[in-house]
């Protein structure tokens, strides 16, 4: 994850490990977003945010180790039933 970061600029401040349903992350990770300024959200693989991009890329990048979508990428209705990065 460090790599990743430093990769894309970014200095990773706070690891947030869950393995809670997506509704209980989205929460868990827009409060830690909020409380620390996040301009970014950095995931192992897309399969990590799959469910929750939508909230992730509303306030923050979603940067994955492939690929990096800006804050307030416009996902396409087929990236619903994506199974994968593209």
């Amino acid at each position: 994850m460090h790599r990743v970061a430093e990769r894309n600029g970014c200095r990773l401040v706070h690891t947030v490990r869950t393995n809670a349903r997506p509704f209980v992350t989205a929460h868990a990770l827009a409060r830690y977003a909020a409380e620390f300024d996040a301009r970014a959200v950095i995931v192992p693989g897309y399969s990590h945010a799959r469910d929750i991009r939508r909230i992730i890329t509303e306030n923050a990048a979603l940067i994955t180790p492939s690929r990096v979508y800006p804050r307030g990428f416009r996902w396409h209705r087929e990236d619903t039933a994506c199974g994968g990065e593209r």
